[in-house]
């Protein structure tokens, strides 16, 4: 027999054994509009420490209001994450996890209804707090916040894409001044080695992680410890736009419609701690960039640029600066500082093509959806993020949402039994 333990005085009890684990199927539905770009959340499900996800299964059917451009494709993806409760409130959760004799409330709870994230007046702000926390950890960069980009929709926005030469690019000014080494360098090489180097440690591309930094010193993190959410479930589909009605005059139309059946059986899950499985969804519209006045390729014009077998283990050897009116970027009637670009970035990413629209950065938006094409890069380099009047320009009339009913299920071994007298399934 297990051995007891007291969690008050007069009451014990006794750990169930692992034969003991029963299941629970809880089945989550969903109807939600959202815009593309914007994360947009589904449901949450708790979860209990000592409990294994064994599967999950979703279906959703998905369709989006008239679009502009009958061509080009959209992408949608559904995440599922499980979230840490101390992740979000810290020692008030634990507190109220370990003192059972307490009975008051130890977490504030929101003072009106919350239609965005359906939580109502008096209840906790799980949801939102859930989905800002996963969108810091795994749809910003380290230096952006959940809220930094304009919202779309009322939710937090998404990068547009990855993997382009664009990735790199920044500004001179971001590129730290190395003036203060001048003087402590006997020669010109250790001057341009420790320039390299600031200017690849701005790119992203030489740096350490806090832990990384703590390991120099011989301290372990303990990765269960970590609070950042884990994926636990993700599917994707990309579908081109087909004949559609535009419902506000009958006239014809393009739309993007998607029918999802996905489960996920091969990775248990174990929870060690209390928490929530967060389910969101994301629909990206394929863009080009208005302002890019040509092809990174034309600007391959020194040797470095074409990487040399002797400079493969050099990338401080791929960084090529333009000044402003120059280079892809192309000569703006609002100028952009000067900027740097990995070069290797070209072959290891790709580029964009097109002969549609003439060079024009300062577009209006809201007239180039007919070819999804977006004011980006701007004046800041930024090209990540849309804003809510770009997204505007992909559709045609005033219905401008994407919308999606489904349900995800889940299959959970834990000690939660059903005690609730269920209705009868047939007659």
């Amino acid at each position: 027999m297990a051995s007891k333990f007291q969690i008050s005085p007069g009451v014990s009890v006794v750990p169930a054994k692992a034969t003991d684990r029963v299941g629970r199927y809880p089945k989550h539905t969903f109807n939600v509009r959202s815009q593309p770009f914007s994360v947009q959340p589904i449901g949450i499900a708790p979860v209990l420490p000592g409990e294994t996800l064994g599967s999950m299964f979703m279906e959703s059917r998905v369709i989006t209001d008239p679009i502009a451009n009958p061509i080009t494709g959209w992408k949608k993806d559904y995440f599922f994450f499980y979230v840490k409760a101390t992740a979000l409130y810290g020692d008030a959760i634990r507190n109220m996890f370990v003192d059972l004799d307490d009975n008051t409330q130890p977490v504030a709870t929101i003072a009106a209804n919350d239609v965005a994230y359906y939580t109502a007046k008096g209840g906790i702000a799980f949801l939102e707090l859930g989905l800002k926390n996963i969108v810091d950890s795994y749809f910003r960069d380290e230096d952006t916040f959940w809220n930094t980009p304009p919202l779309i929709n009322g939710y937090p926005a998404a990068q547009i894409r990855e993997n382009t030469w664009m990735d790199s690019m920044v500004d001179k000014d971001v590129v730290p001044d190395q003036a203060a080494l001048d003087a402590a360098a006997d020669t010109g090489d250790l001057e341009r080695l420790m320039t390299a180097y600031e200017q690849l440690r701005a790119l992203g591309l030489a740096a350490i992680t806090y832990e990384e930094y703590l390991a120099t010193f011989g301290i372990n993190i303990d990765v269960e410890k970590d609070e950042r959410p884990e994926l636990v479930f993700h599917t994707s589909d990309f579908q081109y736009p087909s004949n559609a009605v535009n419902p506000a005059d009958g006239s014809v139309a393009s739309a993007v419609s998607w029918v999802f059946r996905q489960g996920e059986t091969k990775k248990r899950k174990f929870f060690k701690e209390p928490g929530f499985i967060i389910g969101l969804t994301i629909t990206r519209p394929k863009v080009f960039f208005a302002g890019l006045a040509g092809n990174l390729a034309a600007h391959l014009s020194r040797a470095w640029d074409w990487m040399p077998e002797l400079l493969n283990f050099a990338p401080v050897s791929s960084l090529k600066k333009f000044d402003a009116d120059t280079g892809p970027l192309g000569d703006r009637t609002t100028l952009t500082d000067a900027y740097f670009v990995d070069m290797r970035d070209l072959f290891t990413a790709g580029d964009q093509f097109q002969n549609r629209i003439g060079f024009d950065p300062e577009l209006d938006a809201l007239s180039m959806g007919t070819i999804n094409m977006l004011a980006l890069p701007d004046t800041g380099l930024n090209w990540r993020y849309p804003t809510a009047a770009m997204v505007s320009s992909l559709y045609v009339g005033v219905n401008q949402f994407i919308r999606e009913d489904g349900y995800f299920s889940l299959n959970i071994k834990g000690k939660q039994r059903d005690f609730t007298p269920g209705t009868t399934l047939i007659g």
